[in-house]
Formats: structure tokens, C-alpha cells, sequence
């Protein structure tokens, strides 16, 4: 089975749980755990002066990632700041290796401290010596005793001053508890010290990652903080749907909700639309744990008819192949829909249809959007955001927080794990190809079952198949290198005049594209690898843009510019939600091997229904 693994139509199945972008604070939930103090230990010493970073010296370089990962700090997030080597010059070891110090205590980043951070960057200087070992004991006590801890170190050499040997006092620290890591940035660092740097990142369950410029310093930096901030985070503005059906149901209007499965329960909304608007509804599941194989969710919309489930204007779902972290899917009604048996006052009902969860099992959120679109919304036209590029592309970890980028290549490093969004527009008449690559270190941990994974979603937020040939992710087998992925090119066509063979690619609008390495093996977990993710738009658009939907103020509009505050629908969450920037994040290798086994049986139970 394992050999038939690599031509696998996987579709959407490496799904991780979506985390915010770091460029957009979000508002936790009232008992949301406290975030994850973080204190970065910075090498200052004389070697950070070498002028081979990019054309700027290795200093220059460290200054221009610190800086980046203080401006997109999200303000709550707990961020202090030491370094060593930076204010000894001379020859004496014993003040060299002692030459250490906090320069930023462990304090939320807040617009004071923040002003505070960037004016000690920018007045760095490296000097001295590397006291590796002693500013890791010192960065333990500056992040407290108790508590989820880490310490992020980026040195571009080995320790100058053991005893204590570096790795030793990892183990030290590790031996303290479990809520304590290291992550290490290796930058420009020969051979002989990257062993070393791994050893402490290994010791205490960190990650380590090379960087050999300023741009992929400031690029792994990120990647590490994001790691770090970004849990799951669900958004919507908070309703509870009915458990009884349509009649006790809220009444939703254009927008995006946050609610909740409990038990088995099918939730019910009333909506009202006329029969010359069409309606979207798209919901998104979200397990804490993962899904068991077959798991499934289905949206219907319509008049109640006699068992109480609605499904005249549209009827859609999609299955789970295994431990996937969400489901998600959409439909749109047929233009006319219901003229035939119109709705009393125009009121229907949309039901969300659970078959993921059952008695006793925890509440999972569920995230549902609601469009309208008629001849008023057409004359509107749809908000588009601007597309982004360089350091302000990198992906965001939700429909909503999609990053919108244009054709062209965008470059960033992702975790192993993390499944970062990005958002393009399409029109009918336009054709798309996305090429996602990715760079595997030489002694990437491989197994059976990593998986590089390309997963494209239409305006409807299904998964449409990725190729025509393959499916959309790639088992790497133990193989290093660059390897990429390539999904289309695809014709969007307007609805209903597309072919059998658009699996998905015939609903002009919103495209999401989501990337992903997954690895179970735990010594993987957290690795940073370079991708690159090039979007091409061909073609002409034909004349009939065909419908254009209002989602309301908030839904889907992509993540706000750094240091922006959410509004809205993106910064509300249910008071009595105990999850959202919770730890929620389940191993992505466990998901990646169930689904995997399952891809086989993936479109022979992945149907799309409409009446």
C-alpha cells in the first residue's frame, strides 16, 4: 500500500489547524492560556562584524530580523531581548565570558515597549567574546520558573567559554521542565559549531535552522516566533445555532459566525433571500484532535420541508480521510432557486449537518459564512484587497487570514507543521497554475510518510483537485533537495458552464492556496524549510463576471497590515469558547500518515451534490 503512496489523490488532506498571522493580532478568548514567554539570546560577538551576510555585515543582518520580528509582535505576545558579547572588547576571558545582559526584560510588546526594543537594536554593537552556555542559564531566569518558556538563540559560531559546555547546560535547563526549549538560528556557523547548535536545540525538544543571509535570518527568525504565536484561531462573530431545527433558529445576515458542534447535534440558521439572489454558505469544522476516517459535514440551505431539513437552494458536503484538523465546504444556490416554491417572507433555513461528533464528545468550533449576491451587490462589486509581496507575503493560518498575493514568485521558510493560506482573485475566463517548491535539507528526518502538500480551494472553500494526473501532495520518501508541486493550469469558468472535469475550478472569485511539509516523526516537528510558491494568471476575462457576493463588513477580507487591530467579526470569539489560542495544534505527522492510508478511497467518497 505504502508503494502506491506517492500518486495518491489526496486533495485537501494535509489540513493543519490554521493559526493567525503574526502581522495580525487577535483578541483571545477569556480563558485562553497565557502565551508562551519568549526571550531571544543574541550573539554580539566580534565575528557578527564579518561583511558576508548578503553584501552587509552579519551585525547589519541581525539588527534588520530583530527589528522585523518587533514590529509584527503581536501585542500580547510576552517578547524580552539578551545578548552577550556586545560590550567587552578586550582579551581577559574571564570578563569576556561573563559579558552578558538582559536588555530587554520579558514584558508584552506593548507600543512603549516596542519603541523601547528597536531603539536597543538599532544601538547594537558587537565586541567580544561567546559565552553561549552562561546567556542560556541567564535566559532561563529572565523567562521565570513556571510557565510555557522558550529561548530562541541565533549565534554564528561556537562557545569561546566553556566550561559550562553549552549542551550541557540545555540539558540543565531541559531537566527544569518540560515548558522550557531552545530554538537556534545557525547563521553563517562553520561545520564544526553547528553540531554543537543542534545539540542544544535537540537537547531541549527545539528546532534548529540555517540561515546564510539577511533575508533567510529574517525568514527562519519569523518562522520561529510564529511557531509561537500562532495557535489555532477560529473567528466569526459569535451566534448559537438551534438544536431543535429551523423554527427557534437565529437569523443570520451576510457574514462570517463562530459556533459549535456539541454532542452530535446538527446546527440550524434562518436566512432570508429572494428568489432573484443566490445564497453561499460555506462552513469549516475545526477538531482539537483530529477527525476519525469518514468523519463528515454537510451544508444545506432552503425552505424546511417535511423532516425538517432544508436543501431546495443548495446541498454540499465533504468527508474526512483520517485525522485531518478541519473539514470544510460550500455551495451556492442555482440562479432562480426557489421561484418555483418560494419561501414565506423569503426566510429559509440553513442547516449544518453533524456527523463528526457525538455524545459527550468536547465542543468543536465551526466557523459559517454567509454571502448574498443580486444585481445591488454586482453594481457594488467585491472588495479586493492588495496583493502583497516580499517579507508582508508570508501566508496567513485561516480562510480569513489569507494572505492576498498576485501572480509572481513569493518566498518564505514554514515550520514543519504549519500550513500557512494565501488568497488570489479569478474571473471566469482565467486560467490558473500554482507551482509551490520546497528545499529539504540534507538531513531532513524523512520517513514513509512525509508529505509535501499543495492543497488549491475554490471561492466556495471546497478542496478542488489539485492536477488532472496527480494528486496534491507528494511523499518524499527520503529524498532532499528542491522538490515542487504543481496544481493546473485550471480554466475558471462561470457557474454551471464548466465541465465534469473542473473538480471544483467553475466558481469565479476567491482562491485559497495552503502548503505544507508534514512529518509524525517527532525529531522533525518545528524544522525550518525554505518554500516558494509561484501563482500564474493567464487569460481574459470574459465579459459576464458573473455573480458577485456580499460577505459582509469583516468576512474574508485577508489579514490587516502590522501592528493593525482586528475588528469586527475577526477579533470577536465567544465568551464561553475555551479553545481559540489554545494549544491546539496536533501533530501534523500523525495526520499526515492517517490520511495518507486513507488517500486512496478519497474521491470515491468526496462527492458534490446540488438538487
Amino acid at each position: 500500500m505504502l508503494a502506491a503512496l506517492p500518486v495518491l489523490a489526496l486533495g485537501g488532506a494535509f489540513l493543519s489547524p490554521p493559526a493567525i498571522a503574526s502581522a495580525t493580532p487577535a483578541v483571545p478568548a477569556p480563558n485562553a492560556p497565557a502565551a508562551a514567554r519568549i526571550d531571544l539570546v543574541l550573539d554580539l560577538s566580534g565575528s557578527m562584524n564579518e561583511n558576508d551576510a548578503g553584501g552587509q555585515t552579519r551585525l547589519a543582518a541581525a539588527r534588520q530580523a530583530v527589528t522585523r520580528i518587533i514590529d509584527t509582535a503581536p501585542e500580547q505576545a510576552p517578547l524580552g531581548l539578551r545578548v552577550y558579547g556586545a560590550t567587552y572588547p578586550g582579551q581577559d576571558k574571564k570578563q569576556g565570558c561573563a559579558d552578558t545582559q538582559q536588555v530587554l526584560p520579558v514584558t508584552p510588546m506593548d507600543k512603549t515597549a516596542r519603541a523601547d526594543a528597536k531603539k536597543q537594536v538599532a544601538g547594537f554593537k558587537a565586541v567580544g567574546f561567546t559565552p553561549i552556555g552562561v546567556s542560556l542559564r541567564e535566559a532561563a531566569k529572565d523567562l521565570g520558573p513556571s510557565g510555557e518558556r522558550r529561548i530562541i538563540l541565533v549565534s554564528d559560531g561556537e562557545d569561546t567559554c566553556a566550561p559550562p559546555p553549552p549542551c550541557d547546560v540545555a540539558r540543565e535547563l531541559k531537566a527544569q521542565g518540560v515548558d522550557l526549549a531552545v530554538d537556534v538560528i545557525g547563521f553563517r556557523t562553520p561545520s564544526s559549531a553547528r553540531s554543537q547548535l543542534k545539540c542544544i536545540a535537540g537537547a531541549t525538544g527545539g528546532s534548529y535552522a540555517d540561515a546564510g543571509d539577511a533575508d533567510s535570518l529574517t525568514a527562519n527568525l519569523s518562522t520561529l516566533f510564529r511557531k509561537e504565536w500562532r495557535t489555532y484561531h477560529a473567528t466569526g462573530k459569535p451566534v448559537e445555532g438551534s438544536l431543535a431545527g429551523c423554527q427557534d433558529a437565529p437569523l443570520v445576515a451576510p457574514g462570517q459566525y463562530l459556533d459549535k458542534f456539541t454532542g452530535g447535534r446538527d446546527l440550524y440558521y434562518r436566512v432570508k433571500k429572494r428568489p432573484d439572489q443566490q445564497l453561499q454558505v460555506s462552513a469549516t469544522a475545526v477538531a482539537e484532535g483530529g477527525y476519525d476516517r469518514g468523519s463528515l459535514i454537510t451544508v444545506a440551505a432552503g425552505p424546511p420541508v417535511k423532516d425538517g431539513k432544508p436543501r431546495d437552494w443548495l446541498r454540499e458536503f465533504d468527508q474526512s480521510m483520517g485525522w485531518a484538523n478541519i473539514i470544510t465546504t460550500g455551495g451556492r444556490s442555482k440562479p432562480g432557486a426557489g421561484e418555483d416554491k418560494p419561501a414565506p417572507d423569503d426566510t429559509g433555513c440553513i442547516v449544518i449537518e453533524n456527523s463528526v461528533t457525538k455524545a459527550g464528545d468536547k465542543p468543536m468550533q465551526v466557523e459559517l459564512l454567509v454571502g448574498i449576491a443580486d444585481e445591488s451587490t454586482r453594481e457594488t462589486g467585491a472588495r479586493t484587497p492588495q496583493p502583497r509581496t516580499g517579507a508582508d507575503a508570508e501566508g496567513g493560518f485561516s480562510f480569513n487570514s489569507a494572505t492576498p498575493i498576485g501572480p509572481g514568485t513569493h518566498r518564505q521558510s514554514i515550520a514543519v507543521g504549519e500550513a500557512p493560506f494565501w488568497r488570489v482573485e479569478l474571473k471566469a475566463g482565467q486560467k490558473l497554475t500554482v507551482k509551490a517548491g520546497v528545499d529539504v535539507p540534507a538531513d531532513f528526518p524523512t520517513s514513509a510518510t512525509t508529505g509535501w502538500g499543495l492543497t488549491v480551494y475554490n471561492a466556495k472553500r471546497e478542496a478542488a483537485e489539485c492536477s488532472s494526473k496527480a494528486g496534491a501532495t507528494e511523499l518524499l520518501a527520503g529524498r532532499t533537495g528542491r522538490i515542487e508541486r504543481v496544481c493546473g493550469p485550471w480554466q475558471i469558468t462561470g457557474e454551471g458552464a464548466g465541465s465534469p472535469d473542473a473538480k471544483g475550478y467553475d466558481v469565479p472569485g476567491t482562491y485559497y492556496i495552503q502548503a505544507q511539509v508534514a512529518e509524525p516523526a517527532k525529531e522533525a516537528k518545528g524544522i525550518v524549510v525554505p518554500i516558494s510558491l509561484t501563482v500564474d494568471i493567464s487569460g481574459t476575462p470574459s465579459a459576464d463576471t458573473g455573480p458577485v457576493f456580499n460577505f459582509g463588513d469583516d468576512a474574508a477580507q485577508g489579514p490587516a497590515p502590522a501592528g493593525a487591530t482586528p475588528t469586527g467579526s475577526q477579533a470577536a470569539t465567544p465568551a464561553n469558547d475555551d479553545s481559540s489560542l489554545a494549544k491546539t495544534f496536533v501533530p501534523a505527522g500523525i495526520a499526515a500518515a492517517a490520511l495518507i492510508l486513507a488517500g486512496a478511497a478519497f474521491y470515491a467518497v468526496k462527492r458534490r451534490r446540488t438538487p
